[in-house]
């Protein structure tokens, strides 16, 4: 590790050869503890603290163990003890909000054999009932045949209203056959999607187990779907999910997970500027999260993981009250861009906000980006008194790691912090009745 710290240092020394003289060397290994930032104000802080200690983000529910943003990936998450169900958001061509990830419908579903022709369309092109047409699940076990699952096979796209439901206990109402009901005009069901609305019926889940997570959202570029935010604060209040307009109580049971019934219930999350200003206006005293990639500061002369661009996206972030850093991690599988430094989080730890870094694959990652390895790898979930082994290019201190994290892998990071699981990740798919 210090090893590897110097070598940082050393090319960190790098970029900045050739700089005239008039130019700061903002060493962040001298200088971001003093490298002028703002904070969030009392009242930001308070809404920061609605949220969950250590929180496990199931991100997408999973695109490990199931077809991601499907009903199938949501359930498990719940009942594996995620924390948050975390979704993108995007909105139908008659205006329904849906939990789904890339811009078209290329990669995770028939799209192809269904609208041929019309598989780069955007998915806002699409209605509701026309996207639940479309086989959201069979992709998945091509791609991914090692966890395959026959049961995945007709996994249909997931709207937000359906992650809620299943965040509160619910699951898709089914025949013996599996075929799903669907709500008609008159207030009847039907299995013929056709005569429908395209709304699911949602029943209660005879196989939840009781673990009630909140939701982790993200808007997209509102040129994309002009009005989201908007149209998102009318939705949460009318469904009882705004926390400062009126919130339902949902039930919970002690000693499972009860963060849908708190103020933390509902986290906003965006890359887009643009968008957290519209998302502060239309849902102030929500929690939200300022996304970090490496292309966040493109249009400044340093990079984005220079201390002037860091300090730089901290001081707007706490302009429009985004209580929550959340930046990229380096490592396998995915390989994102480097973040998630000890120096880059005490500084966004200094303005006040917290720490949830993206996306979590492995034990490794996990160990690093806690801190383990500067505790002889001991885990402050083993051991919150841990002893500092080593010297190192700055202090060390709690302040220089993570507070949370996306995973595609629940039952890891439950397992790295020690949490009590019912099941493996396995066993939960068979108890929900996803069958080989």
């Amino acid at each position: 590790m210090k090893n590897l710290l110097a070598g940082v240092l050393i090319l960190s020394g790098i970029g900045f050869a050739g700089c005239e003289d008039d130019t700061p060397d903002y060493n962040p290994y001298n200088n971001y503890k003093t490298y002028p930032l703002k904070e969030l104000s009392a009242e930001a802080k308070a809404v920061r603290d609605y949220v969950k200690a250590d929180a496990v983000i199931a991100h997408r529910g999973s695109t490990f163990w199931a077809p991601e943003e499907t009903e199938a990936a949501f359930r498990w998450a719940r009942n594996m003890g995620a924390d948050y169900l975390e979704l993108d958001l995007q909105r139908t061509s008659d205006g329904v909000l849906l939990a789904l990830h890339d811009g078209n419908l290329q990669r995770t579903s028939n799209i192809e054999s269904v609208f041929p022709g019309q598989d780069d369309y955007p998915v806002s092109r699409f209605t509701l009932k026309q996207l639940r047409e479309l086989d959201a699940g069979s992709w998945f076990n091509i791609d991914k045949p090692e966890n395959a699952r026959s049961s995945f096979k007709g996994l249909q796209i997931c709207t937000l209203e359906d992650v809620l439901l299943i965040a509160e206990g619910m699951k898709v109402k089914r025949n013996s056959l599996n075929q799903p009901y669907y709500k008609v005009e008159d207030g009847s069901e039907t299995i013929d999607l056709k005569a429908s609305t395209g709304v699911f019926v949602f029943v209660v889940d005879d196989k939840d187990n009781g673990n009630r997570p909140g939701i982790y959202a993200e808007t997209k570029e509102p040129y994309l779907f002009p009005n989201m935010e908007a149209d998102l604060a009318v939705f949460l209040s009318e469904v009882g999910w705004n926390v400062t307009d009126s919130p339902k109580v949902i039930p919970t049971t002690v000693g499972k997970v009860d963060v849908a019934n708190t103020k933390g219930r509902f986290i906003l999350q965006t890359f887009s500027r643009e968008s957290v200003v519209k998302l502060e206006k239309v849902l102030p005293g929500v929690p939200k999260c300022m996304l970090l990639w490496e292309d966040e500061s493109a249009g400044y002369v340093r990079p984005s993981n220079s201390i002037e661009s860091i300090a730089e996206f901290i001081n707007f972030s706490v302009e429009y009250n985004c209580h929550i850093a959340g930046p990229s991690i380096a490592g396998n599988p995915n390989k994102y861009p480097e973040l998630t430094e000890p120096w880059m989080c005490e500084m966004y730890h200094r303005a006040g906000m917290i720490v949830h870094a993206y996306s979590f694959d492995t034990e490794d990652q996990l160990r690093k980006y806690n801190g383990d390895y500067f505790y002889a790898g001991v885990s402050r979930f083993d051991d919150p008194a841990r002893a500092i082994s080593g010297d190192f290019q700055y202090d060390v201190n709690p302040n220089m790691f993570i507070d949370g994290g996306f995973t595609n892998l629940t039952d890891l990071s439950m397992k790295y912090q020690k949490r009590s699981v019912d099941e493996t990740a396995q066993d939960v798919f068979e108890t929900l009745g996803y069958n080989l």
